[in-house]
Order: structure tokens, then sequence, then C-alpha cells
């Protein structure tokens, strides 16, 4: 073999087999459901700690509100560690969902493959970055599973502080019974009232922003689907029409039996 021929297979491009793919498609989703899986564990934990806070809360008239603080601060930090986790999975997720659509999609359409989606699929596994801002992660999982759980916290605590031991004479004695400790009552309203505008917010903004490449979206219902049809069927979508081959008729109706 003359040194041009090896140069020339040197320089050829190897073969990728479907069997290749599917290895880096099973691995892809392996991990993709790993960080799956610790996303689940963590609001496991966010709604176990609620539903201990809630029931010390309320055991007895003498017990603090300062048990729905500790409360919202651990929810808080539940879903601070899941939008770093939720980072993570979408760079996994984000290679699962450009295999399929630049990949598997083109093959059982019996189309050539997306060049575009693999040579993405490419710079990502040779310089893997998040893609994900902090942002957009924590507005995601607010809206998805943490924006209910500090709803209940806030709403609890509120009815804690307004009811124990007994209804306050006016709005300043009920700011005043929301110390603690060393801390008056003005500034821990304060921190609640940012905090809860601050998570609104958040949770408004993520119905607006740009959706990351895995999320899974509900299909729109048809425009002949009723109105009330919305309130038993949600996501009833009308059912794709069969390609007809051009130059064929299509056949009349069938008379109801």
């Amino acid at each position: 073999m003359s040194v041009k021929e090896r140069r020339q297979n040197d320089l050829e491009q190897p073969v990728v087999s479907q069997q290749a793919m599917a290895q880096l498609f099973r691995g892809e989703l392996s991990r993709s459901d790993t960080w799956r899986t610790r996303l689940d564990t963590t609001t496991n934990w966010a709604l176990t700690t609620t539903a201990a806070v809630i029931s010390f809360g309320f055991a007895t008239p003498q017990s603090s509100h300062v048990t729905f603080l500790v409360g919202i601060w651990m929810v808080v930090s539940f879903l601070l560690i899941e939008a770093r986790r939720y980072r993570y999975y979408d760079l996994w997720n984000r290679r699962v969902r450009l295999l399929e659509d630049g990949w598997w999609a083109p093959m059982l359409r019996r189309e050539p493959v997306d060049p575009d989606a693999l040579r993405e699929l490419a710079v990502e596994m040779s310089r893997p970055q998040i893609q994900l801002s902090l942002v957009s992660a924590i507005a995601t999982r607010l809206n998805r599973a943490y924006g209910p759980i500090l709803i209940v916290l806030l709403v609890t605590w509120f009815f804690k502080v307004y009811s124990h031991p007994r209804p306050p004479r006016d709005f300043g004695d009920f700011v005043d019974r929301a110390h603690v400790a060393w801390i008056p009552g003005p500034v821990v309203m304060a921190s609640l009232l940012f905090l809860t505008v601050a998570a609104a917010y958040l949770f408004t903004a993520s119905f607006f922003i740009r959706a990351p490449l895995g999320e899974l979206r509900t299909r729109p219902r048809g425009r002949r689907a009723a109105l009330w049809e919305a309130f038993y069927r949600p996501y009833a979508i009308q059912r794709r029409k069969r390609p007809r081959a051009p130059g064929t008729r299509s056949s009349p109706p069938r008379p109801p039996a």
C-alpha cells in the first residue's frame, strides 16, 4: 500500500453503525434517568419537610411560628439544590433529545438524518457545557413542584401567627407577633414579602421564557374541540390523518351502524 493510499484511509470518516448509535443512546438515556431520579429525591425531601413542619406547628397552641420559617428556609434550600441538579439533568437530556430528533426520528420516517442536530450533538460531546441558567432552572422547578409547596407553607405560617393564641387586635399587633428572638417583626414580614414577590415573579416568568430542550409540552388541542371538553379531556388532540397516495380518491364515509 502506497503512502497516498494510507493517508487517504486515515482521512476517511469512520462509518457510524446503528449498533454504535444504539449504545450511545442507551448510555445518554441512563445518565438522564439517573439525574431525573435525583430530582425526585429532592422533591420528596421538600414534601416530607413540609408535612413535618405543619404537623409540629399546629400540634399545640404553644408551638412557635418559627417552625414554619425554618420549613420555608429548608424548602428554599432544597429548591436551590434541585435547580443545580436540574441544570445537569438538562445537559444529559439535551443529548437524548438531539439523538431522538436527529437520528431516530428520521430513521423511523425513512428520511436522511439531520446533520445540524448531529453536529450540535458532536459539539456537546466534545465540549460539554451547561446550557441552562440558574434562574431559568429555579423558575422551571417552581413551576413544576416548589411553587405549591411554598404557597402552603406561607399560608400556614400566616394562619399560625394570626390565630395562635388569639386573633390580633390590629395590624400592628400582627406584625409584632412575627418577631423571631431579637429580629423584629417588620424585618421578618419584609423578608417573607420579598421571598413571595420573587417566587411569584419567577413562577410567572416560567410560562413566558423559552422552555429547555428536553422539557415535554402538551400538544395543542384542535380548533374544532369544544371548550367544555377541556374540563374532562384537557389533552385531547385530533388524530393524524394518514397521507394518501397521489391520484387516489377518498372513499365516502360509511353510514353509522
